[in-house]
């Protein structure tokens, strides 16, 4: 019974890979079905062991116990109850990363996870390029919202686009397949699907991690001067596909003249009013100064937000609700449960970061955590499903198997 389970976990993890860039309701079911494997499993004490040894598991913990004494203090916890269905994920981590797998299911989980985003981008491209209509438009399984890329919202599409490409540039750069064509043209579809939508995370993190390659690369066993001359030329390669994107794409311009048009006027845009973001990051700092420490409680950041339109401190033209976040994860916490909370959730990126960079590939692998640490920046993601799921389906990954060069050869 308990090798029926063994096996049952091999092939759920194997799917869960598959399912996460496709549909939130499947890859809900897979986590419970993993869950209950490993329970079944047992070997408990080996696995609290793992989790109390785990630096990063015990500020994850912390961070969360932290969330559960918020309630404590402050008047408002409107939307605790969705912090705390967010936060409950978060126990994922322990479990994937302590699953009994063996290397094999490694090995098809990344080939998996990088076919299926593959797909996804192929049809998303079609779809921006209106070669064929939304998927929602053939079946009803896929929701019809308008900024739905392939499957799920384009703003989470690109991401995992990114962080497919990524494996991409590791598998080819450093020889890791024989299939380097194949994963070339991976890289490629990846590249045109992420420029061709709206998301500017995942285009951001695109530049910065392929930036990051090239001067890898280019100083890989040569001497100084050949390695300027590599740099050069790859950075113009780099360049010369933003250029092409931005002068063939239209989605791509209108994003970078609007982005390059709001820097520059502190926010304002002809036309529109003051950029969210800036409103968000001015008015929550100002409040964070004022209780820094221990916060406003958990739960409490769309209700306060709420409560300055109503009193006109922010301007009615803006709409807030319970679950508002700031688009910053790193203020959200600050906001809410304090200096402390802040720490927590950086120690958590911190020691897995330092972990990785002990193993084999280790600067390839810490890759992953600082990408994650980039994306708080940008929006709350450790409360986004699709992505913390995404980022713990890798991280386990990327922690438990080095992958040389037999590995993705199957």
């Amino acid at each position: 019974m308990i090798n029926s389970f063994s096996k049952a976990q091999q092939v759920l993890f194997v799917l869960l890979g598959f399912f996460i860039p496709i549909s939130i309701a499947f890859t809900n079911i897979l986590l419970a079905l993993i869950a209950l494997c490993w329970l079944v499993e047992g070997n408990f004490k080996e696995k609290f062991n793992y989790i109390t040894s785990s630096k990063w598991c015990v500020s994850m913990i912390a961070l969360i116990i932290l969330y559960v004494f918020g309630m404590l203090w402050g008047s408002n916890h409107n939307n605790a109850n969705w912090q705390f269905q967010k936060l409950a994920l978060l126990l994922f981590f322990p479990i994937l990363t302590t699953l009994n797998l063996n290397r094999k299911t490694m090995q098809y989980s990344v080939v998996g996870f990088l076919i299926i985003n593959f797909i996804s981008a192929c049809f998303a491209i079609l779809i921006n390029y209106q070669i064929i209509q939304p998927l929602s438009h053939y079946t009803s399984l896929i929701d019809p919202y308008y900024g739905t890329s392939a499957f799920i919202k384009y703003n989470y599409h690109n991401v995992l686009l990114a962080f497919s490409s990524t494996i991409c540039l590791y598998l080819f750069l450093e020889r890791k397949t024989k299939y380097r064509y194949i994963i070339a043209v991976f890289f490629i579809v990846y590249a045109v699907s992420i420029f061709t939508e709206r998301g500017r995370a995942g285009q951001i993190l695109f530049n910065i991690v392929t930036l990051f390659y090239i001067i890898r690369y280019a100083k890989s066993n040569v001497g100084f001067k050949l390695f300027i001359i590599r740099f050069i030329a790859l950075c113009a390669i780099l360049f010369s596909f933003n250029f092409i994107m931005y002068q063939n794409v239209k989605t791509y311009k209108k994003r970078v003249e609007a982005v390059t048009e709001i820097i520059k006027n502190n926010g304002e845009r002809k036309g529109y009013k003051r950029d969210i973001r800036y409103v968000f990051v001015e008015e929550t700092i100002e409040d964070i100064l004022k209780k820094p420490f221990f916060g406003y409680g958990t739960g409490s950041f769309g209700y306060i937000f709420q409560n300055k339109i109503k009193t006109g401190i922010i301007s009615d033209e803006y709409e807030f609700f319970d679950w508002t976040t700031p688009h910053n994860q790193y203020l959200y916490v600050w906001f809410e449960i304090g200096v402390l909370g802040l720490l927590f959730l950086i120690l958590i990126f911190y020691f897995q970061a330092k972990q990785l960079l002990k193993q084999p590939d280790g600067c390839f692998k810490i890759s992953l955590p600082l990408s994650f640490l980039f994306l708080m920046l940008i929006d709350s993601y450790l409360f986004i499903f699709i992505l913390i799921t995404a980022y713990i389906y890798l991280y386990t990954i990327y922690s438990r198997y080095h992958l040389d060069s037999k590995d993705i050869n199957v």
